[in-house]
């Protein structure tokens, strides 16, 4: 993949590929890198679900 874009998410800027729709987002419990699929709105904003860490099983919510 190639991270080519950012994207913020939480207040914390993530690599982002914009082909794959895919950004490396940091879990808030143990900080690992997770790829998350995330789209931009017509705004340019981006809109995910959350994710689980695929390290420690933590629900990490859009919203931080």
């Amino acid at each position: 993949m190639a991270y080519s874009e950012t994207v913020i998410l939480s207040g914390v800027e993530c690599d982002y590929d914009p082909e794959t729709h895919i950004a490396l987002v940091y879990c808030s419990n143990c900080s690992e890198r997770n790829e998350v699929e995330v789209f931009l709105d017509e705004n340019g904003e981006p809109e995910y679900a959350g994710f689980v860490c695929a390290k420690c099983g933590t629900f990490n919510s859009p919203e931080g």
